[in-house]
């Protein structure tokens, strides 16, 4: 049993309803099998596609309101609350500070996740911490989550309904008001597949 007090902050990847969520991999970091550096980045493609997104609503949000943010942008819900999202999309006037070196407390508009990157074990499933954390987001306004998962292609998505909504890679998927994408066709675009 690995005791929370022995694990190295720098091993957290949220909090979530008060409890520290681990990066995945962090017990190999315990175990010396891979180093604190090795599990703190995502994967080639989840890069990407974080990237491939987060240009196309940029591009399409271009003179809006709008800032859109990449990168496992932290964010403060609450006391206990504080996730990260790999793309979101915050209204300017709701930021007041832009060079402030917190995390923002204001809840982005529309936040996109690809893939869950917790170590799997800290809840029943993944479906349960994607869940959770997209509940916790909806709570604290934001209207939509997305969810890209590469490896059953799939895309999840909870609005402020509370329900989820399922799509393939191929189908348009709602960002909000008028603004939508198709992953598929974003990927070849770029050459990807």
């Amino acid at each position: 049993m690995i005791l929370t007090e022995t694990i190295p902050a720098s091993l957290i990847f949220e909090e979530l309803d008060g409890r520290p969520l681990y990066r995945k991999g962090y017990k190999k970091v315990l175990e010396n099998n891979l180093s604190p550096e090795e599990v703190m980045g995502c994967s080639f493609i989840q890069g990407l596609i974080m990237r491939i997104v987060s240009t196309c609503i940029s591009r399409m949000l271009k003179g809006m309101p709008y800032w859109v943010v990449s990168g496992e942008t932290g964010l403060h819900v609450s006391h206990g609350n504080n996730l990260a999202n790999d793309v979101a999309v915050f209204d300017k006037a709701l930021i007041k500070d832009t060079f402030s070196k917190s995390y923002p407390d204001v809840p982005p508009k529309v936040a996109i996740e690809i893939d869950v990157k917790i170590e799997a074990g800290q809840f029943p499933s993944p479906e349960d911490y994607f869940s959770r954390k997209s509940e916790k987001m909806i709570e604290f306004g934001t209207e939509r989550v997305i969810w890209i998962l590469t490896e059953n292609r799939k895309i999840m998505v909870m609005d402020q309904s509370r329900e989820w909504s399922v799509y393939e890679w191929d189908e348009t998927v709602p960002v909000f008001d008028q603004y939508q994408f198709c992953l598929t066709d974003l990927l070849k675009e770029e050459g990807v597949i």
